[in-house]
């Protein structure tokens, strides 16, 4: 029996990888296969890769497409013969910004299915699977995933590490999509229907979890943790384990005494988005001030006093008032607690959600530097991303096959900015690239 050779890359630091649960299930899934031996490999060290029947990389953000372009540029030199297939969110949304530098496109999630070893054998024909070399714009690419999500091939052999992006934690996946509507939020319709795992099978990949790796920490991974109806039962299942919990996100309206009391959070994460309720009611945010003070009065009791809260700005019909209410709502917080930190940055329009043909707000770089410069006098820290790389993110996000051609000759952010008509891609959109992909 021939042992297919496989790698999956990830197309940036160990830090943010070893803290990717793709990863982690890509290795678990293709390992469980009698003839395919996968090794992971990261930006640090991928060009160790040689001689592999094929090279998995997984595109989790826009902004990692010019790391990804750059490994399959180099690794198609000592890996004449490998398929390179792509997948993950950005694979799942739009494809075409980076159908040049790959052999096939995985639209979905892979667990129950052998779509990646049908693949790595040399077998295209298969359902959710896009092919560039036979693009055609007609014909619909219906994503997959399972119906239920269960323990089998679950990645209970995790790779720890004190610098993961949640220290040295193992990876807990409580469920898949999200039971809220924000029209702003790409995961929520890419992995829909909202699924969640069974209390019982949570328990007993906390058991395998714990006994498989040297964890000191269970990461508990879901759009939100605090929907999930039994989140209590395996908090305190989890704390009897003496390890510490570190939730991926909490909803304001869903912190209670008895959650806070169980996962010794030194920091209390909110994301009001937007600073009226208006507004939010207008992105589908579904959060009231009433909530967002409740949450804070909670943690207070529990010895929190720090507030991270994230902001987005640049929604279509977004006011002056509305901006004024991040500062107001953002200075109520501040009185109620010693230090409060703010991120905040432009709302990018993404394939498949409630904005996907909205404008991109240029004036939104203006109006961040205001609000920083308004809750500084309050002693609010605020942080953002480079303009720039959102503005990137946005053409990445929304171009189509000529993204990638531009991709292949400018290979650069600033390159490819130069490169393409940004009012293109910035600008409300007539047609949508990404409508062959059937969600």
């Amino acid at each position: 029996m021939a042992i297919k050779n496989v790698s999956i890359v990830y197309p940036n630091k160990f830090t943010g990888g070893i803290a990717c649960l793709a990863v982690h299930v890509l290795n678990s899934h293709l390992n469980s296969y009698r003839d395919i031996f996968s090794n992971v490999y990261f930006i640090e060290n991928y060009s160790e890769i040689k001689n592999n029947d094929a090279i998995l990389i997984t595109l989790q953000y826009e902004n990692d497409y010019f790391n990804a372009l750059k490994i399959v540029e180099e690794l198609r030199l000592k890996n004449k013969n490998a398929i390179f297939i792509a997948g993950g969110p950005c694979a799942i949304s739009n494809p075409l910004p980076m159908a040049e530098f790959f052999d096939a496109f995985v639209i979905g999630e892979i667990e129950n299915t052998d779509i990646l070893y049908e693949l790595i054998n040399g077998n295209f024909n298969v359902q959710g699977v896009f092919l560039p070399s036979k693009l055609d714009e007609d014909k619909k690419i219906k994503r997959i995933y399972p119906k239920k999500l269960d323990v089998n091939n679950y990645p209970v052999k995790q790779q720890t590490h004190e610098s993961g992006a949640y220290g040295k934690a193992y990876l807990l996946e409580i469920g898949r999509g999200c039971i809220r509507k924000c029209g702003f939020c790409m995961a929520k319709c890419i992995y829909s229907p909202p699924r969640y795992r069974k209390i019982d099978d949570l328990k007993y990949l906390v058991d395998e979890g714990l006994k498989y790796t040297d964890a000191n920490k269970v990461a508990l991974i879901a759009p939100s943790v605090s929907d999930y109806k039994n989140i209590l039962e395996l908090c305190e299942y989890i704390s009897e384990k003496n390890v510490l919990i570190s939730p991926s996100s909490l909803r304001a309206d869903t912190v209670t005494d008895e959650l806070l009391k169980l996962l010794n959070l030194k920091t209390l994460t909110i994301a009001p988005e937007a600073g009226s309720e208006s507004l939010r009611n207008l992105i589908d945010k579904e959060l009231n001030e009433e909530s967002i003070f409740n949450a804070i009065e909670i943690a207070k009791k529990h010895g929190i006093n720090t507030v991270k809260l994230y902001y987005m700005v640049g929604f279509p019909n977004e006011t002056p008032e509305d901006i004024s209410e991040i500062i107001t709502l953002t200075k109520k917080i501040k009185e109620r607690v010693r230090k409060v930190d703010v991120s905040i940055n432009p709302m990018v329009p993404k394939p498949h959600t409630k904005f996907e043909m909205s404008e991109f707000n240029l004036n939104s770089k203006s109006t961040i530097k205001y609000i920083e410069k308004e809750l500084k006098k309050s002693k609010v820290s605020v942080d953002y991303e480079n303009f720039n790389s959102m503005v990137t993110q946005t053409i990445l996000a929304r171009g189509g096959l000529e993204i990638s051609k531009a991709l292949k000759i400018t290979k650069t952010p600033s390159k490819l900015a130069s490169y393409v008509d940004k009012n293109i891609y910035l600008s409300k959109l007539t047609k949508k690239p990404w409508g062959f992909i059937e969600l």
